[in-house]
Protein backbone atom coordinates (compact mmCIF):
# COMPACT_ATOMS: atom_id res chain seq x y z
CA UNK A 1 0.00 0.00 0.00
CA UNK A 2 1.88 3.52 -0.83
CA UNK A 3 1.82 5.87 1.95
CA UNK A 4 -0.76 8.70 2.66
CA UNK A 5 -0.72 12.27 1.87
CA UNK A 6 -1.74 14.79 -0.81
CA UNK A 7 -0.50 15.73 -4.10
CA UNK A 8 0.02 18.01 -7.36
CA UNK A 9 -1.40 17.58 -10.38
CA UNK A 10 0.10 14.02 -12.01
CA UNK A 11 0.40 13.05 -15.16
CA UNK A 12 1.70 9.53 -17.38
CA UNK A 13 3.05 11.91 -20.22
CA UNK A 14 5.91 13.61 -21.49
CA UNK A 15 7.81 16.49 -21.12
CA UNK A 16 9.64 17.65 -17.05
CA UNK A 17 12.58 19.09 -15.60
CA UNK A 18 13.64 19.46 -11.91
CA UNK A 19 14.46 17.91 -9.57
CA UNK A 20 13.04 14.88 -7.42
CA UNK A 21 14.53 13.69 -3.76
CA UNK A 22 17.25 11.63 -3.47
CA UNK A 23 19.02 10.33 -0.32
CA UNK A 24 21.08 12.12 2.24
CA UNK A 25 24.60 11.39 3.06
CA UNK A 26 26.16 8.89 6.22
CA UNK A 27 29.70 8.19 6.57
CA UNK A 28 31.33 5.32 7.53
CA UNK A 29 34.52 4.62 7.98
CA UNK A 30 37.08 2.58 10.77
CA UNK A 31 37.58 3.94 13.46
CA UNK A 32 40.99 6.40 13.66
CA UNK A 33 40.82 6.66 9.56
CA UNK A 34 40.36 10.37 8.65
CA UNK A 35 36.86 12.05 8.96
CA UNK A 36 34.41 12.00 5.72
CA UNK A 37 30.85 12.51 4.99
CA UNK A 38 30.63 11.16 1.56
CA UNK A 39 27.28 11.33 -0.68
CA UNK A 40 25.58 8.12 -0.63
CA UNK A 41 27.40 5.89 -3.56
CA UNK A 42 25.28 6.70 -7.28
CA UNK A 43 26.35 5.95 -10.93
CA UNK A 44 25.11 9.47 -11.78
CA UNK A 45 25.29 12.86 -9.93
CA UNK A 46 22.89 14.06 -12.05
CA UNK A 47 19.93 11.49 -11.14
CA UNK A 48 18.60 10.49 -7.71
CA UNK A 49 20.34 7.51 -5.38
CA UNK A 50 19.69 4.30 -7.65
CA UNK A 51 18.50 5.71 -10.75
CA UNK A 52 20.92 5.78 -13.89
CA UNK A 53 18.29 7.27 -15.99
CA UNK A 54 14.92 9.12 -16.12
CA UNK A 55 12.59 8.60 -19.25
CA UNK A 56 8.35 10.38 -19.23
CA UNK A 57 6.05 6.89 -19.75
CA UNK A 58 4.94 6.91 -22.93
CA UNK A 59 2.51 4.69 -25.51
CA UNK A 60 4.34 4.96 -28.07
CA UNK A 61 7.68 4.91 -26.51
CA UNK A 62 6.62 1.83 -23.93
CA UNK A 63 3.49 0.01 -25.72
CA UNK A 64 4.70 -3.34 -26.00
CA UNK A 65 6.64 -3.45 -22.95
CA UNK A 66 5.35 -5.17 -19.55
CA UNK A 67 6.62 -4.87 -16.19
CA UNK A 68 8.60 -7.94 -15.02
CA UNK A 69 6.93 -9.64 -11.76
CA UNK A 70 10.31 -9.38 -9.90
CA UNK A 71 12.88 -7.12 -10.27
CA UNK A 72 14.58 -8.03 -7.04
CA UNK A 73 16.73 -5.55 -5.14
CA UNK A 74 20.45 -5.60 -6.26
CA UNK A 75 19.70 -2.06 -7.15
CA UNK A 76 19.81 -1.33 -3.56
CA UNK A 77 22.81 -3.45 -2.54
CA UNK A 78 25.71 -0.46 -2.59
CA UNK A 79 24.04 1.56 -0.29
CA UNK A 80 23.75 1.44 3.58
CA UNK A 81 21.01 4.35 3.69
CA UNK A 82 18.47 5.67 1.90
CA UNK A 83 15.26 8.08 2.28
CA UNK A 84 12.19 7.57 4.72
CA UNK A 85 9.39 9.64 4.84
CA UNK A 86 7.66 10.09 8.10
CA UNK A 87 4.44 7.76 7.55
CA UNK A 88 6.55 5.00 7.28
CA UNK A 89 8.73 5.55 10.43
CA UNK A 90 6.16 3.46 12.91
CA UNK A 91 6.87 0.31 11.00
CA UNK A 92 9.92 1.37 10.10
CA UNK A 93 11.41 1.93 13.52
CA UNK A 94 11.04 -1.61 14.38
CA UNK A 95 14.02 -2.96 12.26
CA UNK A 96 15.93 0.77 11.06
CA UNK A 97 17.79 3.34 12.58
CA UNK A 98 16.04 6.54 11.87
CA UNK A 99 18.44 9.26 11.45
CA UNK A 100 18.11 13.02 9.78
CA UNK A 101 20.16 15.43 8.00
CA UNK A 102 19.34 18.81 8.42
CA UNK A 103 18.84 22.12 6.80
CA UNK A 104 19.15 22.81 3.81
CA UNK A 105 19.32 18.90 2.43
CA UNK A 106 16.26 18.04 5.77
CA UNK A 107 15.49 14.44 4.77
CA UNK A 108 15.11 11.16 7.13
CA UNK A 109 17.06 8.15 6.56
CA UNK A 110 16.60 4.53 7.03
CA UNK A 111 20.12 3.00 8.45
CA UNK A 112 20.31 0.06 6.84
CA UNK A 113 24.10 -0.90 6.51
CA UNK A 114 27.14 0.09 8.76
CA UNK A 115 29.61 0.66 5.90
CA UNK A 116 29.13 2.67 3.34
CA UNK A 117 28.61 0.00 0.44
CA UNK A 118 26.68 -2.23 2.08
CA UNK A 119 23.34 -3.01 2.36
CA UNK A 120 22.57 -5.48 5.31
CA UNK A 121 19.43 -6.36 4.13
CA UNK A 122 19.87 -7.32 0.64
CA UNK A 123 21.50 -11.01 0.26
CA UNK A 124 23.38 -12.49 -2.14
CA UNK A 125 20.36 -13.53 -4.05
CA UNK A 126 19.17 -10.02 -4.67
CA UNK A 127 15.99 -10.50 -2.27
CA UNK A 128 15.40 -8.43 0.79
CA UNK A 129 15.83 -9.57 4.62
CA UNK A 130 12.25 -11.37 5.50
CA UNK A 131 9.72 -9.69 7.20
CA UNK A 132 11.31 -6.44 7.38
CA UNK A 133 9.85 -3.29 6.42
CA UNK A 134 11.16 -2.29 3.10
CA UNK A 135 11.24 1.50 2.64
CA UNK A 136 8.79 3.32 0.23
CA UNK A 137 11.75 4.86 -1.40
CA UNK A 138 12.62 1.41 -2.42
CA UNK A 139 9.53 -0.04 -3.43
CA UNK A 140 8.95 3.08 -5.76
CA UNK A 141 11.63 1.68 -8.25
CA UNK A 142 11.98 1.87 -10.97
CA UNK A 143 8.95 4.67 -11.19
CA UNK A 144 9.82 7.96 -9.85
CA UNK A 145 7.64 11.45 -10.42
CA UNK A 146 10.07 14.35 -12.61
CA UNK A 147 8.52 17.75 -11.41
CA UNK A 148 7.94 20.83 -14.06
CA UNK A 149 9.32 24.09 -14.32
CA UNK A 150 6.73 25.80 -13.04
CA UNK A 151 6.39 22.78 -9.93
CA UNK A 152 3.16 22.71 -10.95
CA UNK A 153 2.75 19.02 -12.41
CA UNK A 154 4.73 15.85 -11.93
CA UNK A 155 5.17 13.67 -14.54
CA UNK A 156 5.59 9.68 -14.04
CA UNK A 157 9.41 8.49 -15.13
CA UNK A 158 11.32 5.14 -15.12
CA UNK A 159 14.69 4.33 -15.04
CA UNK A 160 14.87 2.08 -18.04
CA UNK A 161 18.42 0.87 -17.17
CA UNK A 162 16.81 -0.98 -14.49
CA UNK A 163 15.91 -4.28 -16.39
CA UNK A 164 12.70 -4.20 -15.25
CA UNK A 165 10.96 -4.32 -18.50
CA UNK A 166 10.70 -7.43 -21.14
CA UNK A 167 8.71 -7.77 -23.95
CA UNK A 168 5.09 -8.67 -24.12
CA UNK A 169 2.06 -8.46 -22.68
CA UNK A 170 1.84 -11.04 -19.36
CA UNK A 171 2.09 -6.71 -17.37
CA UNK A 172 1.43 -4.40 -19.84
CA UNK A 173 2.24 -0.75 -19.69
CA UNK A 174 -0.19 0.35 -21.47
CA UNK A 175 -3.29 -0.73 -23.26
CA UNK A 176 -3.19 0.47 -26.88
CA UNK A 177 -2.84 4.48 -25.94
CA UNK A 178 -3.92 4.02 -21.93
CA UNK A 179 -2.35 3.48 -19.00
CA UNK A 180 -3.32 -0.04 -17.80
CA UNK A 181 -3.57 -0.51 -13.77
CA UNK A 182 0.02 -0.77 -13.37
CA UNK A 183 0.73 2.56 -14.36
CA UNK A 184 -2.35 3.99 -12.80
CA UNK A 185 -1.04 1.94 -9.81
CA UNK A 186 2.77 3.88 -9.98
CA UNK A 187 1.20 6.76 -10.60
CA UNK A 188 -0.84 6.76 -7.04
CA UNK A 189 1.77 5.19 -5.23
CA UNK A 190 4.67 7.89 -6.55
CA UNK A 191 1.98 10.56 -5.74
CA UNK A 192 1.88 9.70 -2.72
CA UNK A 193 5.41 9.25 -2.11
CA UNK A 194 5.59 12.52 -3.17
CA UNK A 195 3.25 14.18 -0.61
CA UNK A 196 4.94 12.89 1.86
CA UNK A 197 8.35 13.62 1.07
CA UNK A 198 6.86 17.27 1.39
CA UNK A 199 5.35 17.11 4.73
CA UNK A 200 8.46 15.36 6.07
CA UNK A 201 10.74 17.68 4.64
CA UNK A 202 8.73 20.37 6.29
CA UNK A 203 9.09 18.15 9.38
CA UNK A 204 12.99 18.18 9.45
CA UNK A 205 13.33 21.94 9.05
CA UNK A 206 11.39 22.07 11.71
CA UNK A 207 13.41 20.25 13.88
CA UNK A 208 16.45 21.95 12.42
CA UNK A 209 15.31 25.55 12.90
CA UNK A 210 14.53 25.01 16.65
CA UNK A 211 17.54 23.53 17.17
CA UNK A 212 16.14 20.11 18.50
CA UNK A 213 18.99 17.88 15.94
CA UNK A 214 22.14 17.35 17.22
CA UNK A 215 25.06 15.82 15.71
CA UNK A 216 25.87 11.99 16.78
CA UNK A 217 28.03 9.07 15.69
CA UNK A 218 27.62 5.31 16.39
CA UNK A 219 30.24 3.43 17.76
CA UNK A 220 30.07 -0.15 16.49
CA UNK A 221 32.21 -3.04 17.37
CA UNK A 222 31.88 -6.15 15.13
CA UNK A 223 32.43 -9.45 16.78
CA UNK A 224 36.07 -9.78 14.97
CA UNK A 225 37.10 -7.08 17.40
CA UNK A 226 36.58 -4.35 14.36
CA UNK A 227 35.92 -0.69 14.95
CA UNK A 228 33.80 1.45 13.17
CA UNK A 229 31.95 4.48 13.50
CA UNK A 230 28.95 5.75 11.41
CA UNK A 231 28.77 9.28 11.11
CA UNK A 232 27.59 12.12 9.26
CA UNK A 233 24.12 12.15 10.48
CA UNK A 234 21.96 13.68 13.53
CA UNK A 235 19.58 13.07 15.84
CA UNK A 236 16.55 14.36 18.25
CA UNK A 237 17.68 16.05 20.96
CA UNK A 238 14.95 14.65 23.87
CA UNK A 239 15.77 17.44 26.63
CA UNK A 240 15.49 20.16 23.16
CA UNK A 241 12.31 18.24 22.38
CA UNK A 242 11.11 18.23 25.97
CA UNK A 243 11.61 21.96 26.24
CA UNK A 244 9.71 22.99 23.16
CA UNK A 245 6.89 25.66 23.29
CA UNK A 246 3.39 24.43 25.03
CA UNK A 247 2.30 26.26 21.19
CA UNK A 248 4.66 24.21 18.84
CA UNK A 249 3.94 21.38 20.61
CA UNK A 250 0.29 21.50 20.09
CA UNK A 251 0.82 22.60 16.53
CA UNK A 252 2.93 19.69 15.86
CA UNK A 253 0.61 17.00 17.62
CA UNK A 254 -2.42 18.66 14.63
CA UNK A 255 0.05 17.87 12.29
CA UNK A 256 0.52 14.19 13.32
CA UNK A 257 4.13 14.63 13.91
CA UNK A 258 4.45 13.80 17.40
CA UNK A 259 4.29 9.96 16.66
CA UNK A 260 6.99 10.24 14.15
CA UNK A 261 9.15 11.70 16.76
CA UNK A 262 8.51 8.94 19.07
CA UNK A 263 9.16 6.62 16.59
CA UNK A 264 12.54 8.11 16.23
CA UNK A 265 13.30 7.50 19.67
CA UNK A 266 11.75 4.03 20.02
CA UNK A 267 14.51 3.10 16.64
CA UNK A 268 17.66 3.97 18.16
CA UNK A 269 17.01 0.02 19.49
CA UNK A 270 17.76 -1.58 16.20
CA UNK A 271 22.16 -0.38 16.10
CA UNK A 272 22.60 -3.66 18.12
CA UNK A 273 20.56 -5.63 15.92
CA UNK A 274 22.08 -3.82 12.63
CA UNK A 275 25.71 -4.70 14.41
CA UNK A 276 24.76 -8.89 14.89
CA UNK A 277 23.87 -8.44 11.22
CA UNK A 278 27.40 -6.76 10.05
CA UNK A 279 29.03 -9.55 12.28
CA UNK A 280 27.47 -12.33 10.54
CA UNK A 281 27.92 -10.78 7.16
CA UNK A 282 31.31 -10.34 7.65
CA UNK A 283 31.59 -13.67 8.86
CA UNK A 284 30.21 -15.24 5.85
CA UNK A 285 31.97 -13.27 3.91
Amino acid sequence: MPPRGGSKSQSAGSGTTASTPASGSLASEAKGAPAATPQQPAPDARFPLFYRSLTPLDAARHGGKSLKQCIGYDFARSSHAVLLNGSEFEAAARFYPIVFTPAPASAALAVVGVRRDRNLFVDAAGDWRPGTYIPAYIRRYPFIFHESADKQQYTLCLDETSGALEDGKDRPLFSGSKPTPIVQDALKFCAAFQRDYTSTHEFVEQLSERGILIPNQAEITLNSGEKLAVTGFHIIDRDRFAGLPDSAFLEWRRKGWLPWVYAHFVSHGNWPALVDLAGAAAKAA
